[in-house]
Formats: structure tokens, C-alpha cells, sequence
């Protein structure tokens, strides 16, 4: 079994143009995220993707709809909720800022930045948000967890072998992946708007091939190779 996964964070929306936490609200996108998915869709338009999967927000399924806009025969689109951003509880529509201000007030700054240094930054960064949540529902690390591996999963079972697919999901959700297979190559503001990472899958091994991709040099070096390396390359691994 060989499957190439193309991820993609959806393009930027109001709401990550104003730095504030979305989590699953929804909205549209901004026309420079549309622009940037059409771009995408150029650099891509080579890649035969087999199968095309979003979460059900409609700023993942805009992306890739605008991704594939090119592609001929166009490859069914599949909604998954397990694709679902990670949910902020009471934080959604806060400010990042904010959150990490109270979370500086609340630990103090030593504390602070070394729960967000390191391999297990991301981990630090969740726990922050959960603490951080005066509801006190934001979702905690191993669900989220859970749920990205119910998420590839399903991806996985429903995709043929030797096959490309294109993902286009959440930076949070795409970060929990990557955290459980290569967590020394998850940028420290997480992944941008319409970055690609590829994850190839040869029998139970997972190979990261490139994290947050965003140069036109690095995410044509990747398409339609099997074998081909980003610069940041990569870790065997598999998700736990």
C-alpha cells in the first residue's frame, strides 16, 4: 500500500486576518484566500488526486474546491466532521494574543515559554488553551488526538492504493498529526493558511516529506513523486 497525502490548511478567512481563535466556527473566505487557493490549485493541477477530503466547514470545502477547480476527470469530494478544527470553547473569537497574555498573567513567563518550546511545544500550547478557557470546554489533547487518527483513518479506508489525496482541513488538526509523527518539524506558529505538507503512507510506515510548504519551488519539488524530499525532510513514523 503506498497513499500520498497532500494537507492543506483552507485559505484565510476574516477571522484569521484578525488573529482570533476559530476553532469550528465557520466562515468564507477572504479574497486573498481565494486567491492563494486558486494558486494552489495551479501548482497542483498536475497532482492526479484520487479522492479530495474536508471536514464539513465551508472554508475547507471553498479551498478545495478551488484547488481542484482544474483538475479533469474532478475527484469526488468527501466531507468527514473528524477533519473538524479543534474546538476553542468560551475562546472562539478571542484573540490569540489575548490568550497568551492571560496565559502569561496566570503562569507566569518562565512558564509560560517553556511549555511552549521544544518537541512537545504543541502539547504546551493545548494545555494553555484548555487552562486558558473560562467555560472550561475546550477540547483537551488527547481528544484531539483521538480524533485525528479517527480522521486518517477514515481517509485511509476509504482511498485506493498507489493514490494521491488532497486533505484540506484545520491548522490544529493538522498540527495534532504532525505532532505524533514529526513534532521537531512543527513550525512554532503552526502551520499557515494554504500550506502544504505531505505524508506518504507505504504499509503501516508514515514518512513526513514536508511540513507548512508554501514556496512555489518546494510544493512543485513535491508533486507527483513518490520519492521526493522537501528541504525540512522528513522522520519515519507512525501515529499513535
Amino acid at each position: 500500500m503506498t497513499i500520498r497525502l497532500y494537507l492543506v490548511r483552507h485559505g484565510e478567512t476574516p477571522m484569521n486576518a484578525a488573529r482570533q481563535l476559530q476553532g469550528i466556527t465557520d466562515a468564507a473566505l477572504t479574497a486573498k484566500g481565494r486567491a492563494a487557493a486558486d494558486r494552489l490549485g495551479e501548482l497542483l493541477r498536475p497532482v492526479p488526486f484520487a479522492k479530495v477530503f474536508t471536514s464539513d466547514r465551508g472554508r475547507t470545502i471553498e479551498t478545495a474546491h478551488r484547488i481542484i477547480a482544474g483538475h479533469q476527470p474532478q475527484p469526488p469530494l468527501i466531507q468527514l466532521s473528524a477533519l473538524r478544527e479543534y474546538y476553542f470553547g468560551g475562546l472562539e473569537g478571542d484573540s490569540g494574543n489575548a490568550v497568551i497574555t492571560r496565559t502569561i498573567r496566570q503562569f507566569g513567563v518562565a512558564a509560560a515559554f517553556r511549555a511552549w518550546r521544544g518537541s512537545e511545544r504543541f502539547a504546551g500550547l493545548v494545555r494553555s488553551i484548555r487552562e486558558a478557557d473560562p467555560t472550561h470546554q475546550a477540547e483537551d489533547l488527547p481528544d484531539l488526538i483521538a480524533r485525528a487518527h479517527q480522521a486518517f483513518t477514515q481517509v485511509i479506508a476509504q482511498s485506493p492504493d498507489n493514490s494521491d489525496l488532497l486533505v484540506v482541513s484545520h491548522g490544529m488538526l493538522l498540527s495534532a498529526l504532525i505532532y505524533q509523527l514529526a513534532p521537531e518539524d512543527l513550525p512554532f506558529m503552526l502551520l499557515k493558511n494554504t500550506s502544504v505538507t505531505r505524508v506518504d503512507i507505504t504499509e503501516k510506515q508514515w514518512q513526513v516529506r514536508g511540513v507548512n510548504l508554501t514556496r512555489e519551488r518546494d510544493i512543485l519539488a513535491l508533486r507527483g513523486s513518490a520519492t521526493s524530499t522537501a528541504p525540512d525532510a522528513a522522520s519515519d513514523q507512525s501515529p499513535k
